[in-house]
């Protein structure tokens, strides 16, 4: 009897330490997963719509894309806003693909530091700006060049997958 009594401590105890080490486990996993920062996923979305204006050659539609992303940046204004307002400024479509190549610059280093819960494709033309080359970000593999527009609409490549 007490050696029946040892063994079923003996089990409970194993069973309380395995139940201890998977719970441990799970919390580890859940915290590797940083939550969605909306903020920017909120600011890359806007950004996609002048990208797209500038695949259009529509400088009208990238000055009111310029506007309404301007609206979102929120806490990334700092960093983002100069380039934002400089497309703003101006219907010269080459300006603001000048400052879109800073913008995309600069959105590039917070979208590789936050948790966006969708795939970006980092995209690079190597002929823009007289061949110093210029990426930009996008939501879709498909490359539609917002430095040269219908002129060159498929120049460039997929350099990299952030997810």
């Amino acid at each position: 009897m007490k050696n029946l009594f040892s063994i079923t401590l003996f089990i409970l105890a194993a069973c309380l330490l395995l139940a201890s080490c998977n719970k441990s486990t799970n919390t580890s996993a859940a915290n590797e997963t940083a939550p969605v920062n909306e903020e920017l996923k909120t600011t890359l979305t806007a950004y996609f719509k002048l990208k797209d204006a500038l695949v259009k050659d529509d400088s009208v539609k990238a000055q009111e894309a310029a506007t309404a992303l301007a609206a979102v940046t929120g806490s990334y204004a700092e960093q983002l806003n100069e380039y934002v307002l400089a497309v703003g400024e101006t219907t010269n479509i080459d300006e603001q693909r000048e400052a879109f190549d800073a913008l995309s610059v600069a959105l590039y280093d917070l979208v590789k530091g936050g948790s966006l819960g969708m795939t970006i494709y980092k995209q690079y033309c190597p002929m823009a700006f007289n061949d110093r080359g210029a990426f930009w970000l996008s939501g879709e593999k498909q490359v539609l060049n917002p430095y040269f527009g219908a002129s060159m609409l498929r120049c460039g490549s997929v350099k990299e997958e952030i997810n």
